[in-house]
């Protein structure tokens, strides 16, 4: 039986949870999920964005990032292309407005905390927003995969260390935008206080080094 009346966000969304039966936070069985998506949820931020492309067979259960590659090579754009510039400031954001919609903005709320420890596998989760903070800051995570988790419903992939997460960031092209207008102040917070590796070059024995210049964006 669930210890906390507040709704499992896991479950809300995806009709699934890794906890199972010994989940701390209510399964609301009201909703049926298709396709990875309750009946009752509305177009997303990303759906739209992807929705100005109508020539693009979007698969809005895949990777946000992977998809928007994708649409990169099957219009053949570069980086140098402008339609590829615009079309890359709108995704990102989308990618923000997303996350907001997904985990809130306030970050005061504890109900916004204990969603992100439940998605980074936190356990168990504790009950005060300040050791929220603490445990969540002790973890690497990817914010892009914060994201994806959603429709994925992949893990989000939990890294040893910062330069192990740069690497998984550099890989992948999974780089979550700074600065954005559409940042909430929980997202914000992450971006500056706990998600985003400070810049540095990973050699091969995958020691971080101090370098000079612009901090990469993740």
């Amino acid at each position: 039986m669930p210890s906390s009346s507040r709704v499992c966000h896991s479950y809300s969304q995806t009709a699934t949870c890794r906890f199972g039966s010994k989940c701390r936070f209510a399964h609301d069985e009201g909703s049926e999920v298709t396709n990875g998506r309750s009946e009752t949820q509305t177009q997303t931020p990303l759906d739209d964005f992807f929705a100005t492309h109508p020539t693009f067979d979007y698969d809005s259960s895949a990777s946000a990032s992977s998809e928007f590659y994708r649409m990169c090579d099957q219009f053949c754009w570069d980086r140098e292309d402008k339609e590829r510039e615009k079309a890359h400031g709108d995704f990102k954001n989308a990618l923000v407005r997303q996350f907001n919609e997904i985990y809130g903005t306030d970050v005061n709320d504890l109900t916004s905390w204990h969603n992100l420890c439940q998605i980074v596998r936190i356990s168990p989760i504790p009950d005060s927003l300040k050791l929220c903070r603490e445990a969540v800051k002790a973890t690497h995570v990817n914010i892009v995969d914060l994201v994806d988790t959603n429709v994925t419903k992949e893990p989000v992939t939990r890294f040893v260390s910062e330069a192990k997460l740069s690497e998984y960031t550099k890989a992948t092209g999974k780089f979550f935008p700074r600065d954005n207008a559409y940042a909430g102040g929980l997202l914000r917070y992450l971006l500056r206080r706990i998600m985003n590796p400070e810049q540095g070059r990973v050699s091969r024995s995958g020691q971080k080094t101090q370098t000079r210049g612009r901090r990469r964006r993740h």
